[in-house]
């Protein structure tokens, strides 16, 4: 889990410095208009935006996996208490098949 964050933050001092060289003020286009922003800003807002995105994405996953997981816990939950209905059974009959003594 540490070598996550370690990654995370290379990967963020590296746009910030990529961002950091490139501060020029370009024209940007967009739907109903255009305006000069900073090269360095446009750089970080679309690192944000992709980060966003691979979170988003990656929650379907998240979610399937954890319901996989409480599935396989009840399944657990219910086979244990099959065995221990089998052991006390079987503590039982053994119990009726010893000789009792007078």
């Amino acid at each position: 889990m540490q070598w996550r964050l370690i990654l995370t933050l290379v990967l963020m001092v590296i746009v910030v410095i990529f961002s950091l060289a490139n501060a020029d003020a370009v024209q940007f286009n967009y739907l109903v208009g255009s305006k000069p922003l900073s090269l360095a800003l446009i750089i970080i807002i679309s690192a944000l935006i992709g980060t966003i995105a691979g979170v988003v994405a990656g929650l379907g996953s998240l979610f399937k996996l954890r319901q996989q997981l409480l599935d396989k816990d009840h399944q657990l939950r219910d086979l244990k208490k099959d065995n221990q209905g089998l052991s006390d059974e079987a503590k039982v009959n053994k119990e009726q098949r010893r000789p009792r003594r007078p």
